[in-house]
């Protein structure tokens, strides 16, 4: 939500600023120049109302003494560039918006607060970082780790409770309250993501589709069936069913060639389980996580439903599956042979040259009777934490805190002026449905891309995967060892932390 709430600060100021700009233009007669002064200083007036800020519980003397406070994060060797980190630190400004904003909060932060950011990059974050922790070293004071290396973390108890350092508030809208709410154990959290970092936005699983195939197609517009409430799991088959081609004509699937109806990787298994409403972990009255109890038949039908579009090689093509890779998925969407493409919302960047227009839609409904959308974050997203190692932990928090503070005014808005300025988002309708994606993303503990005790988070996808629907009977194998291994799990985390 507070992304949400900076994106709507961003196009009320745009909105504002193209306002005033035509009221500068001299009219012809008073009344209109008197009208016009009036109108602009109610822009103003609603622009001073809106940047006015929510505030904060970081203690007005908080002073470094000159300090650094070094944050350990990802380097390109992780998962290639595009996964770098780039929300941490910037030597130099720079007319990147995003750097810019990055380059301009720690300036505010460095000055007001009598500290020097610094960050090292790594490629084995996990590793690092453990390793650093485990000898005593305080050369980390905050940690940005990949999803699965921030787990093997809390694995080991390596990091503190973020819930219990006074100086952060959690419950601030600069944190993301999705993660807050399903991530705590027992009270507990470990980590914790927001408006500090856009990795997690940039790992958000999605779905664009090609505007000029619709067009072409004269297939029903995604933004009206998601706006009606029929973007759904059956429409979205019969859409692709129409867009797919075999443009050689020799009855092979070749997929340097052909039309497909969805292009995707083998990540999005695990999202149709997820935008049908399901998940792995729930939570019981005392905010431990637990396996709840599936409705089998309807996980089932899930199943039958995500196969048919899965299973189908003629419409949907998968690069991992295939034997391919992410180039050649972006390759084919820019292309233009794609009806739909299932990816991370960090692809909108990399196709900013792409020649024919595009546009973001949420993955569909399971049926029309689903209350909401549904979407997951992939592991590649950072996860900030603290390490039991950092002495400093008060002060490091109350930073820590101010940084998240200070990045909703400027970080946020930063990444959502990029994707409304027109070099990357293509229309308005886009920003329309990132509201609906973000409002809906979960954060499961029991996931693929995370825990996945006992593997119960790979049985929907892995039985997807082999095209097989007997999901409570694989279900029923796992459970019991499912269940030993969280119990475990769960009692050394809160023992040991």
């Amino acid at each position: 939500m507070k992304k949400l709430t900076a994106f709507l600060l961003v196009l009320v100021m745009i909105c504002v600023e193209i306002f005033a700009v035509s009221c500068q233009e001299k009219p012809e007669n008073p009344a209109e120049a008197t009208s016009a002064e009036n109108e602009t200083t109610e822009a103003e007036e609603s622009t001073e109302a809106v940047t006015e800020r929510l505030p904060n519980n970081v203690p007005d003397d908080l002073d470094l003494g000159g300090n650094t406070v070094t944050f350990l994060v990802i380097d390109d060797g992780f998962n290639g560039q595009d996964w770098k980190s780039k929300d941490i630190f910037e030597e130099e400004d720079s007319t990147d918006p995003i750097r810019s904003a990055v380059y301009t909060r720690n300036q505010i932060l460095q000055d007001k607060y009598h500290a020097v950011i610094a960050e090292e990059a790594v490629n084995s974050t996990g590793t690092v970082a453990k390793k650093a922790i485990q000898s005593g070293s305080d050369e980390y004071q905050v940690l940005m780790c990949d999803t699965k290396s921030t787990l093997s973390l809390v694995q080991a108890c390596l990091l503190r409770d973020l819930n219990s350092i006074d100086t952060m508030d959690m419950s601030q809208p600069w944190w993301d309250q999705n993660m807050v709410k399903n991530c705590s154990i027992g009270g507990k959290l470990f980590f914790a993501t927001g408006d500090i970092s856009v990795m997690d936005n940039d790992a958000t699983w999605v779905m664009m589709f090609n505007k000029k195939t619709v067009n072409d197609l004269d297939l029903e517009s995604p933004y009206d069936l998601v706006r009606n409430n029929k973007w759904t799991f059956d429409k979205m088959y019969e859409m692709m069913q129409v867009a797919h081609s075999d443009e050689n004509g020799n009855g092979k699937v070749d997929y340097d060639e052909d039309r497909f109806g969805f292009v995707t990787h083998n990540s999005s298994l695990g999202a149709f389980y997820y935008a049908a409403g399901l998940k792995v972990i729930d939570k019981d009255a005392d905010d431990l996580p637990i396996f709840p109890e599936q409705n089998a038949e309807y996980v089932n039908l899930v199943l039958d439903k995500s196969i048919k579009i899965w299973s189908d090689k003629t419409v949907t093509w998968s690069a991992d599956r295939d034997g391919y890779g992410a180039v050649e998925l972006q390759e084919i969407f820019q292309e233009g042979r794609g009806l739909f493409l299932g990816e991370v919302m960090q692809l909108v960047f990399r196709l900013r040259e792409m020649e024919i227009n595009f546009g973001l839609i949420p993955f569909p409904k399971y049926d029309s009777n689903q209350e909401n959308y549904g979407h997951f974050v992939h592991q590649t997203t950072a996860l900030l934490s603290i390490p039991v190692s950092c002495k400093d932990y008060i002060k490091i928090g109350a930073f820590v805190e101010a940084m998240a503070y200070e990045s909703m005014y400027t970080l946020t808005p930063a990444y959502y002026e990029t994707a409304l300025n027109g070099k990357y988002f293509r229309d308005p309708e886009s920003s329309e449905m990132l509201d609906i994606i973000l409002k809906s993303r979960t954060f499961d503990l029991g996931s693929t891309h995370m825990f996945d005790w006992g593997g119960i988070g790979s049985v929907f996808t892995s039985l997807l995967a082999k095209g097989s629907n007997a999901y409570a009977s694989t279900y029923q194998k796992k459970i019991k060892a499912a269940k030993t291994k969280l119990t475990k799990e769960l009692a050394k985390i809160l023992k040991e932390t």
